[in-house]
């Protein structure tokens, strides 16, 4: 009877401490929310919602002081801390992001365009694989130093090494810097910026997603991040300058923190429409 007793409590205390969560995400208008990141802050793990805004993440071994945080490019950033979040209806709703543009009129005069970023499309830099579940999670970003006014109207990427079956997808976001790495808390886009693309429409190795009617104006230092949806089958690598010791490649999995890696940066450029 001890022996039965002891197995029973030893199996209750392994199911006891599992919490494994659901949880959904929506919209103001109680529609769901999909594909928005959901993770524990500075970790690198999480999840991300289905079609019908649902998900699952397992708590067990975090402390429940920690930050669950959410994140869609169009929507408020949300925290809430563990604890909170488990005595809960674990519906959360996001609130839509405002954004207040000013309608700018541009004299042609004033206005240049030009190219930032880096455009190597010779040698294999960094990107993705299915067979490496833990890195379709990873998301790159580098640095544009701009102190004049512009526009963002394209996102370049170049990519040396493909073999995915159907298309591929990418997510973009435009960040604010904050102590020289992106602040999700200032994304400069109000909606998510996603490119499917298939084989045949990689042309001369590049792809390219026109922003230009987004509106996306900054006068400040910025990033340009991007990863990869993660219903990729096959590889995508991207492009890059390596011993490069002028640039770095800033990278993160999920939301952990961020990391920067010099002498190097992925073929990520953009075209942008300038002061003089």
């Amino acid at each position: 009877m001890k022996k039965i007793t002891f197995v029973l409590t030893f199996l209750l205390s392994i199911f006891g401490y599992s919490q494994i969560i659901s949880g959904e995400i929506c919209n103001q208008d109680k529609k769901p929310i999909s594909g928005a990141r959901i993770g524990i802050e500075n970790t690198d793990f999480g999840d991300l919602s289905d079609e019908n805004g649902n998900f699952q993440i397992d708590l067990t071994n975090f402390d429940k002081n920690s930050s669950l945080k959410i994140y869609v490019s169009e929507f408020q950033p949300y925290n809430i801390k563990i604890s909170d979040f488990l005595n809960s209806d674990r519906k959360i709703v996001l609130t839509e992001k405002v954004m207040n543009i000013e309608p700018i009129n541009i004299n042609p005069k004033k206005y240049k365009f030009k190219n930032f970023g880096t455009s190597n499309s010779k040698t294999n830099y960094c990107g993705y694989d299915s067979e490496n579940k833990d890195r379709l999670f990873r998301e790159y970003a580098i640095k544009v130093e701009n102190k004049k006014h512009l526009k963002i109207k394209r996102i370049n990427v170049n990519i040396v090494d493909h073999s995915f079956i159907n298309s591929a997808t990418l997510i973009f976001d435009i960040q604010g810097s904050k102590n020289d790495f992106p602040d999700d808390q200032k994304s400069l886009t109000n909606e998510t910026l996603k490119l499917t693309f298939s084989k045949n429409d990689i042309k001369n190795k590049m792809i390219s997603l026109d922003v230009s009617e987004q509106n996306i104006w900054t006068n400040e230092d910025f990033f340009v991040l991007v990863r990869v949806d993660d219903n990729l089958k096959g590889r995508l690598y991207f492009g890059g300058n390596i011993f490069a010791f002028s640039k770095d490649t800033y990278y993160r999995n999920y939301f952990g923190k961020w990391n920067k890696f010099s002498t190097g940066e992925p073929s990520i450029n953009i075209d942008v429409q300038i002061e003089k």
